[in-house]
């Protein structure tokens, strides 16, 4: 298979590791010194699939190239999210294939799952008050990590007691509402993420911390052999549900 790279920073090199390692090729690469946006329209003829993990004031202008050239894309980059909508459309009417995740770790994809069971099983368990915490790299753009806001929301939508996320510094008393969702931002770490279930006699905790950007290159290297042949717009938890259900 032909990989297409957008954005050549650490994920994307990664995920060119992995590939060349699983003996795929990589083709056409654009970065900062020369942008998709600037790019021939035919730019990504001889590529069978793309991968992006690039910055979020681009993700729409590029998925939309994406969709209209009819070349399969999996999409790292996050900040994008509130335009879901118009993506699926955009998808649908092209009948294309894109695949997006805000993490593309099989662990995390895992961690998701446990959560939710968990998560349902606390609504009948008001003792336990929920919170989720993430830790990254001092040079992460983004806080929360848009995984906590991904973790943060399975738990709200379990939960009746809670009707919203908060990912703000407390200065005073927390709404008893409100799902704390925060954020560390220090040294080098590759990221973890932690939900929470605190009780008066307890707490359960369930965690995922990366050892190395390998785990999210495999991942997305995963879903790149996983997407083609397919049409529709998926996220990573749909390709783990195909091969963990069938």
């Amino acid at each position: 298979m032909t990989i297409a790279l957008v954005g050549t920073g650490q994920m994307g090199t990664a995920v060119a590791d992995a590939a060349r390692a699983a003996e795929h090729t990589i083709g056409p690469t654009f970065d900062a010194d020369m942008p998709l946006t600037e790019a021939p329209p035919d730019a990504l003829s001889s590529a069978d699939l793309v991968v992006d993990f690039s910055l979020p004031a681009l993700a729409l202008d590029h998925i939309e190239r994406y969709v209209e050239a009819g070349v399969p894309a999996v999409v790292g980059t996050t900040g994008w999210y509130d335009a879901l909508d118009r993506v699926r459309a955009q998808v649908e009417a092209h009948e294309a294939a894109l695949l997006y995740a805000p993490n593309f770790s099989i662990g995390v994809a895992v961690l998701r799952r446990a959560v939710q069971s968990a998560s349902t099983l606390m609504n009948a368990l008001p003792d336990y008050d929920a919170f989720v915490h993430e830790v990254h790299h001092r040079k992460k753009v983004d806080s929360p990590s848009g995984t906590a806001q991904m973790l943060g929301e399975v738990v709200l939508n379990a939960l009746d007691r809670k009707t919203h996320i908060d990912p703000e510094a407390q200065h005073s008393r927390i709404d008893p509402d409100a799902l704390h969702v925060t954020s560390t931002r220090a040294g080098a770490v590759f990221g973890e993420h932690t939900v929470a279930f605190d009780s008066p006699y307890d707490q359960i905790r369930l965690s995922h911390a990366a050892k190395s950007r390998a785990g999210f290159a495999a991942g997305a290297l995963a879903a790149a052999e996983w997407l083609p042949g397919r049409t529709g717009l998926y996220t990573l938890n749909d390709m783990l549900d195909h091969l963990l259900d069938g």
